[in-house]
């Protein structure tokens, strides 16, 4: 009985693909209620494929996953991956069903898995992945993930324990998930421009995971992300299996010493440093999948930030770019915020961070803004700081709080008509920066601004 109703979701949910294509849109998430609905337990029902990859993680694995999928097709493989960030359940439940044909059989050589850190305890039991790549764990949205020791709580209960984990050396809260199971470390070596005390608004692992000794950092890179050690008892990070000993911005190249000591040198893809880390957690998979240096060295030359993530488009001597800035997380934000600041030139800043689905009901809560570190901003490079949406009155304040001049302010309750308050003269860049549900809302911001840039050379 239990295959039959197994057999029966494959058949339904697929035909509701074929619908939902038809129609227009992409099926990433009703085919995985439909799965369910007939069958609660498709998850366990499914077979697996020969190689099962889970990525999860407070910011990255969006990046993460869909440059694994990259890579992993680029090498010949019949990957499946839930590319558009669907990652909780029915998305998870989609991309099993991608998996196989319609007679139930696994059809793929690989999936990959993006998992919502969350919901990680309804997917890793069933799912059972061969490997989970945790990017790092950092405060994010308070009314969703409360705080980051839970989301370890989690993944910690509910990772299997034959699952061999792929973890960031530098980052102080997910590097000790799972302490019994088998661990790959990657990080990235002391830097010119380390520091070592935290400097962040936001910095919640500081003490001790063991005795509550304040930690000291050999460096400190931001929030709690770097290389620390326990002055009163043995805690320290742990050492990186894969350590970028050189990350080289202008020759955009990214120097990796490996596991048996060899320093291999691959092409740096971006150079913010959450995507080299990004990167650097791409590099470390692969080379544990059994591929050789020489293979990921090429395919990392091949492949890019996902658009959806990161884009740039110029027109005469503007560049416009759509940036990530995950709103309600002020961690990722406070990292975008970082980058864009130190970029070269004098630029516009858009923010268009609100929640979408929230704003419909206006419950989004606040609090998280005034984490954000727009004192970044408060620079005079940054020509006009825009803020877009219905909380951008919110932002405004938080942004006066941080110093910037008031007549450097604008704002719209409409990002779209937002546009129309950029001031575009001495201007060499337009930053566009937007929430993962606000993707949308930033292309028509771009066209819109781009068209204003045509229209005026």
């Amino acid at each position: 009985m239990p295959k039959l109703r197994y057999h029966i979701a494959v058949m339904a949910a697929k035909f509701s693909k074929v619908i939902i294509r038809l129609s227009g849109r992409n099926g990433t998430h009703t085919p995985g209620v439909v799965a369910r609905k007939i069958c609660p337990d498709f998850m366990a029902q499914a077979p697996k494929a020969p190689l099962c990859i889970c990525v999860t993680g407070t910011n990255g694995k969006t990046t993460v996953s869909n440059m694994l999928t990259d890579m992993l097709e680029k090498e010949g493989k019949k990957v499946v991956s839930n590319r558009t960030g669907s990652n909780i359940v029915p998305g998870c439940v989609t991309n099993l069903l991608n998996s196989v044909n319609w007679l139930g059989r696994c059809r793929v050589d690989a999936t990959v898995f993006e998992v919502d850190e969350r919901a990680s305890r309804l997917i890793l039991p069933y799912v059972k992945p061969d490997y989970l790549v945790v990017t790092n764990l950092f405060r994010d949205s308070l009314k969703r993930n409360a705080h980051p020791d839970y989301i370890f709580s989690v993944i910690d209960t509910y990772c299997p324990d034959t699952t061999k984990l792929i973890l960031n050396a530098d980052e102080q809260c997910s590097s000790n998930l799972k302490p019994n199971s088998e661990h790959v470390y990657f990080g990235i070596g002391k830097q010119d421009d380390d520091k070592t005390e935290p400097y962040n608004l936001i910095a919640d692992y500081t003490l001790c995971p063991k005795c509550g000794t304040k930690l000291k950092f050999n460096y400190l890179r931001y929030h709690h992300i770097g290389n620390a050690y326990c002055p009163n008892c043995d805690y320290k990070s742990a050492d990186a299996d894969y350590l970028a000993t050189k990350v080289d911005k202008e020759g955009k190249k990214l120097i990796v010493r490996e596991k048996d000591g060899n320093e291999i040198e691959y092409a740096l893809i971006h150079d913010a440093l959450f995507n080299i880390y990004n990167e650097l957690t791409v590099i470390t998979m692969m080379r544990e999948l059994g591929y050789s240096s020489d293979e990921v060295k090429k395919r990392i030359a091949e492949i890019h930030v996902p658009e959806s993530r990161y884009s740039e488009t110029k027109v005469g001597n503007v560049t416009v770019v759509q940036a990530l800035s995950k709103g309600q997380s002020a961690v990722s934000s406070c990292r975008t915020f970082e980058y864009v600041a130190e970029e070269p030139g004098k630029k516009v800043i858009m923010i268009a961070e609100d929640d979408f689905s929230d704003r419909q009901k206006s419950i989004e809560f606040i609090g998280w803004i005034y984490d954000l570190e727009y004192e970044q901003f408060a620079r005079d490079d940054v020509m006009q700081v825009v803020c877009c949406g219905p909380r951008c009155l919110d932002h405004r304040v938080r942004a006066l709080i941080a110093g910037i001049p008031e007549e450097k302010i604008a704002w719209d309750l409409d990002e779209v008509a937002a546009v129309d308050k950029v001031k575009l003269e001495g201007v060499d860049k337009v930053y566009i920066l937007y929430d993962c549900d606000t993707y949308g809302i930033s292309c028509k911001m771009k066209q819109k601004l781009l068209k204003r840039l045509e229209d005026e050379k």
